[in-house]
């Protein structure tokens, strides 16, 4: 079984992303009436009534909000290649030690170092855009944004898919 139907994504009662615990976690605390199930995984537990069957909770919404400070997510090189899965994001080329940053808008042209700016680029890519804007070099859609802290947690392996909306909130 994929070990991303072993993690729960917890929102706040205003459905911001606020931990990531276990799925089993995520089940006592809706089972208890602390929360709601959001999403649920494609699995069921495996219990010992057979007549018993509990879908693993994806995503659950505690029934009060959460006040925390702001996690602030440092615009680093690594915090880039993780927020990009460590991916070219012209030609998908995945070597570690092939990988660069790139600038969406050069920064000869007045590109900054921004989380909507910068993406990770392969350095045969990188050489290849040298001093383009990104619309000249590819007609790929590219739309970086600054991560969710929770996101640059590799712990679960692969995010799910229906996490994104969460951890990568549209502007």
């Amino acid at each position: 079984m994929d070990n991303k139907y072993a993690k729960t994504l917890v929102l706040d009662s205003s459905y911001i992303p606020r931990g990531i615990i276990s799925s089993f976690r995520g089940f006592v605390i809706t089972w208890k009436g602390n929360a709601e199930v959001v999403l649920k995984h494609d699995c069921k537990f495996k219990v010992q009534d057979p007549n018993a069957e509990y879908w693993k909770p994806s995503i659950i919404r505690v029934n009060h909000y959460v006040n925390q400070k702001g996690h602030k997510v440092p615009l680093t090189r690594e915090n880039v290649f993780k927020r990009d899965n460590h991916k070219c994001v012209y030609c998908g080329l995945n070597k570690r030690q092939e990988l660069t940053i790139d600038h969406l808008v050069p920064q000869c042209k007045g590109g900054k170092n921004t989380w909507d700016n910068l993406v990770t680029s392969c350095k045969s890519c990188n050489n290849k855009k040298g001093d383009m804007d990104v619309e000249d070099f590819t007609n790929i859609k590219l739309d970086p944004k600054k991560p969710h802290y929770l996101a640059l947690l590799r712990t679960t392996g692969n995010i799910p898919e229906e996490w994104m909306p969460y951890l990568f909130p549209k502007k």
